[in-house]
């Protein structure tokens, strides 16, 4: 058994999304996992053997305060330390979690391994809270809302999405904390995922680029730099409430982590078959630090 931490999704010196990976876990308890976690004070993965004859590996997702049933960037960061091991040396290849078998896809794209995840398809829920809920959870004014509904979407887990007017009121909000998790229990959400548009001067990847910020209820902190599982659904979302969309790939980068100094990349990929959401995967690489 060793450890090996990671840094995914850095766009910038300083950001990304750290975790600790830990190999061949088998002989930990669910309860040994969450004290590792809990002293790391971030997500952890851990490795074991899997229970299914159609996977590779088992992955074990650890917030500070509970398991997770999917973690994209730790997902990223494990692939990434097995890759580089030799221990995933096929692509693809599939594991086993707690919501069911995933396909990991990988490509050594100029020594950099990028690592591609299959999520779940979209579901959507739209029992959401009020406007002067939602103003007083995040300390703006109603007109600093965007365009676009109040919706909860999940491809893992259940984030809501906020459209904002602008990236400024975004670098600039002012959470109210213990309100915010009272309505992410309330609404049946695992976050807040406030977003808006990048300009037409920031955006110079091509398609549609978002910036947003993500803060996770009972995540052990107030936000997250880098959220995997935020970038699938906000995908989602954006095919779900836009134009009608042509069949194929949709690309989207979203940009997180800027107003915490984290600066953060992900690319969300939504597949559209006969105009109906067919596939959703987050793309991504990692920094490995040994030991």
């Amino acid at each position: 058994m060793k450890t090996i931490r990671t840094i995914v999704f850095k766009a910038k010196e300083g950001g990304g999304n750290p975790c600790p990976v830990t190999l061949d876990a088998d002989a930990l308890s669910l309860e040994e996992m969450q004290a590792m976690t809990s002293k790391e004070g971030v997500e952890c993965a851990f490795v074991l053997k899997p229970t299914r004859p159609d996977c590779d590996f088992m992955y074990r997702y650890f917030l500070p305060l509970h398991e997770l049933g999917m973690c994209l960037h730790a997902t990223i960061g494990t692939s990434t330390v097995l890759v580089r091991e030799g221990r995933a040396a096929k692509s693809p290849f599939y594991v086993e979690t707690i919501l069911g078998r995933i396909r990991i896809d990988w490509k050594n794209q100029d020594g950099r391994i990028e690592i591609s995840v299959q999520q779940f398809l979209p579901e959507v829920k739209n029992d959401v809270p009020s406007v002067p809920e939602l103003v007083k959870a995040l300390g703006i004014r109603a007109e600093d809302l965007g365009k676009g509904p109040v919706q909860s979407v999940s491809t893992s887990r259940y984030k809501l999405f906020i459209p904002l007017r602008d990236r400024e009121v975004l670098d600039h909000l002012e959470p109210d904390f213990p309100y915010l998790w009272e309505l992410c229990d309330k609404y049946g959400v695992t976050g807040f995922c406030p977003f808006a548009p990048a300009k037409s001067t920031d955006n110079d990847e091509g398609g549609t680029v978002f910036y947003d910020r993500q803060f996770p209820n009972k995540g052990g902190y107030n936000e997250d730099p880098a959220t995997g599982v935020a970038a699938a659904s906000l995908g989602s979302y954006a095919v779900l409430n836009g134009p009608a969309a042509k069949d194929g790939w949709h690309h989207f980068v979203i940009y997180q982590g800027f107003a915490m100094g984290r600066p953060s990349r992900l690319q969300a990929d939504i597949l559209v078959k006969d105009g109906k959401i067919a596939e959703t995967r987050v793309v991504g690489d990692a920094d490995v630090i040994e030991g």
